[in-house]
């Protein structure tokens, strides 16, 4: 096994003194297509391919030529990075070239004939830069979640995580921690002089209260960059033909669910991604809730309810022209939000306007006061998804490491502990921020996160 773990550690040194390729803009038919050359043989790949080397960072008008037949395969840009001044920290070659398939199709082919040439995986081009110390693994993730921005606010999120107030937030706390273990050292040393003692630990604990209330509060924006992240999720719910798909294709102004008069239609969840002012929402069509022998429904049902219990938000369906119904006891419903539908069909105007207590009154095939509730969805999302601070968790990863520190120094904190046991609590306090910082135990990490990018990132 031993030997196994060795010849795998070896093969993945070799593979990363490779040179690798990909095409780094979109795929197929476009007006320029950029080739990433990174590695050791990028610049003789420079002198055999192109008719001229470029001065560093410099745009250069270039022939770009198969070296074994002479070919000219086309004519575009080629811009020289040498190490350690580049985007890998290798010497890095990128070709703009005319986007065309058969040109990028003829390149690879000759870049592949090449020895220790090979096509990049994804990601790899970032995690050579990471592995090169060009940025941390925060500023990875970073950019992973730029990459994936649907939204606005995704997009906000990931410049500030990108901008590195959480690098030097995990950076001066650690050092803070550092400086307290110094300190209880002194206090271990002044064992016999007890007064000492005991002034070196009281000011220890008064440190460490701030210091516990500073992560506890880094720890809560967690919740709401999350739900930037994946969106907040709004469930509509109600019995059967409450005009719970017919609300769903209004609001994402297309049709996405099937919409009928025969009670049951919707059997299982029909979720859209819809972008409110710059917001990601998840909205959710569900089975309609009611007592059923029908095994396809009552699974469809028993969805709802699964569902409901992950939900940011709730919206309640009730037809004006049905009696009124309720969440059943075991629903839950916080926050729940009560809507009347198919107030089109109220011939006495009765719903007209109605909204408080007794809820939202609309119509989905008029189009009466949906842009009042898209309105006060918006204004719901704005404050589950308001990001207070400048440091920001924004997942999961980070999130636990943040809580590990927490808890080690809420624990560290509590009066009457020995030096020795708030020493330790202190130190496993400051190797989670290490690991925050991607500084120790992360390499399992990186398969996960640089799977999310696409080759040629």
């Amino acid at each position: 096994m031993a030997d196994l773990v060795l010849r795998m550690a070896m093969y993945s040194a070799l593979r990363r003194h490779e040179t690798i390729f990909a095409l780094s803009s979109g795929i197929g038919r476009c007006a320029v297509s950029v080739i990433r050359i990174s590695g050791p043989q990028s610049r003789q790949i420079l002198d055999s391919m192109t008719s001229s080397r470029p001065k560093p960072r410099e745009a250069q008008l270039t022939t770009v030529r198969d070296p074994e037949s002479a070919e000219t395969v086309d004519q575009g840009l080629a811009i020289w990075f040498p190490a350690p001044n580049s985007f890998t920290g290798e010497d890095l070659l990128e070709l703009q070239l005319h986007g065309s398939r058969a040109v990028t199709a003829k390149v690879f082919s000759i870049l592949r004939r090449m020895s220790g040439v090979r096509a990049a995986e994804a990601g790899e081009f970032s995690r050579r830069a990471l592995e090169n110390g060009k940025f941390d693994l925060i500023e990875t993730e970073a950019l992973a979640d730029l990459i994936d921005a649907d939204t606005e606010a995704q997009r906000k999120l990931a410049i500030l995580e990108k901008g590195g107030p959480l690098r030097a937030f995990g950076e001066a706390l650690r050092d803070e921690l550092i400086a307290l273990m110094a300190d209880l050292e002194i206090a271990l040393d002044f064992t016999d002089e007890v007064e000492h003692a005991e002034e070196i630990g009281a000011q220890v604990r008064l440190r460490l209260n701030v210091i516990e209330r500073r992560l506890a509060g880094v720890e809560a924006s967690y919740a709401s960059a999350e739900r930037v992240r994946d969106g907040l999720t709004v469930l509509i719910a109600g019995a059967p033909n409450a005009g719970k798909s017919s609300l769903l294709n209004a609001l994402a102004q297309r049709d996405v669910a099937i919409v009928s008069e025969i009670a049951g239609t919707t059997r299982d969840l029909v979720e859209v991604k819809l972008d409110l002012g710059g917001l990601p929402i998840n909205l959710i069509d569900t089975a309609g809730i009611r007592p059923t022998q029908d095994p396809v429904e009552q699974e469809g049902v028993r969805r709802a309810l699964q569902k409901a219990q992950s939900a940011d938000l709730v919206l309640w369906l009730s037809a004006i022209n049905e009696p009124p119904t309720s969440p059943p006891e075991d629903f839950p419903c916080d926050p729940l939000w009560l809507v009347h539908t198919k107030v089109d069909l109220d011939a006495g105007g009765a719903a007209e306007g109605r909204f408080g207590v007794d809820g939202l009154a609309l119509s989905a095939q008029t189009g009466f006061q949906i842009d009042l509730l898209l309105q006060t969805l918006k204004s719901f999302a704005e404050t589950k998804m308001s990001i207070n601070g400048s440091v920001i968790v924004a997942n999961e990863r980070q999130w636990r490491a943040i809580v590990t520190a927490h808890e080690a120094v809420e624990a560290a904190g509590r009066p009457g502990l020995p030096p020795e046991i708030v020493a330790e609590e202190l130190r496993r306090a400051s190797f989670a921020l290490e690991n925050l910082l991607g500084k120790i135990g992360v390499e399992n990490v990186l398969d996960s996160v640089f799977g999310r990018f696409c080759i040629g990132k």
